[in-house]
């Protein structure tokens, strides 16, 4: 037995199935590809299919690009064999330096990170914008490439919404609609009632009621907020 072992362990020894390689060509439709191992005497293996972690009712795909270094488990004979996936080197470090975090970066400049230990989410894209989520603090961030930005401090319960110069706020919803135009006016209307504050001064204005903003009285004339002076 102790001679089966001896020599087993001889033959994989100069016959290793593990294989370190560079993707040479990809077949997308297939998802497999095929790779030149440098330290084989730049041979070139056939088509290989990938290892994916679903592919059935799930599905996962995403394939090494060419240049890219893979791990291979090979036959043998090197006439079949498997990608178990791409490695790191000093030619291609890692993204992050830390064990608590889930890290996808993509060659556009977007990625997506979190941070298990600081419960915080990053999510970045190519033209700027992001979307951070800290679950310690309960606060949404997104901020768009204008400089934008959409922030909900779920701890204090307050949504802030900041555009930048120029911009314009709409908001609609059944019927009604609340308009800041890009000039700074803010129009709002409405097929019904418009109820302004909640205090001792709380008021509801209806089509022909008579306004007083300031030293200046109107009359509203349509189902929004333009006062007629007179």
């Amino acid at each position: 037995m102790n001679n089966i072992i001896e020599y087993r362990e001889k033959f994989a020894s100069l016959n290793p199935t593990f294989r370190v390689g560079i993707v040479q060509a990809q077949d997308p439709a297939h998802a497999k590809v095929r790779v030149v191992f440098p330290d084989y005497d730049e041979m070139i293996s056939w088509w290989l299919p990938i290892v994916f972690f679903k592919t059935q009712n799930d599905k996962a795909y995403w394939i090494p690009d060419i240049g890219e270094q893979v791990v291979c488990l090979m036959d043998l004979r090197d006439e079949a064999g498997a990608v178990l996936g791409a490695i790191y080197s000093s030619a291609d470090v890692p993204p992050v330096n830390s064990a608590d975090k889930f890290h996808l970066a993509f060659k556009d400049g977007a990625y997506f990170d979190y941070d298990r230990v600081a419960h915080l989410l990053d999510l970045f894209f190519q033209d700027t914008t992001e979307i951070k989520y800290d679950a310690r603090a309960h606060l949404l961030d997104l901020k768009f490439q204008d400089q934008a930005e959409l922030t909900y401090d779920g701890s204090q319960h307050v949504l802030s919404v900041s555009l930048p110069t120029g911009a314009a706020f709409n908001l609609t919803a059944n019927g009604a609609q609340i308009q800041i135009d890009s000039g700074g006016n803010v129009n709002i209307k409405s097929g019904g009632l418009v109820q302004i504050g909640n205090g001792p001064l709380a008021g509801v204005a209806r089509l022909g009621d008579r306004v007083q903003v300031g030293e200046e009285t109107g009359t509203i004339v349509s189902a929004s907020t333009d006062v007629l002076a007179g």
